[in-house]
């Protein structure tokens, strides 16, 4: 199985991000950008914090529910 979203989708949204954040605000920021693969917003949806201090614990949940998608982890976009 592969992830429908590119490492260029991600890095949009990374772009735009200030740490600390709240998952509401990273939401907006990624609905802000035009053109982004759906599964972006998706898999934001589904990350069990309320906060992010750091971009480090944003990508690790972002990697565990690719995995937990079944995604390999030489496939994640992040």
């Amino acid at each position: 199985m592969l992830p429908r979203a590119d490492p260029k989708d991600w890095a949009e949204v990374l772009e735009l991000i200030e740490f600390p954040a709240s998952l509401s605000e990273i939401n907006k920021r990624a609905r802000d950008i035009g053109g982004i693969d759906h599964e972006v917003h998706e898999i934001i949806g589904r990350l069990p914090r309320d906060r992010y201090d750091s971009l480090e614990d944003f990508l690790k949940d972002i990697r565990k529910t690719y995995l937990a998608d079944g995604i390999a982890p030489d496939k994640f976009p992040v």
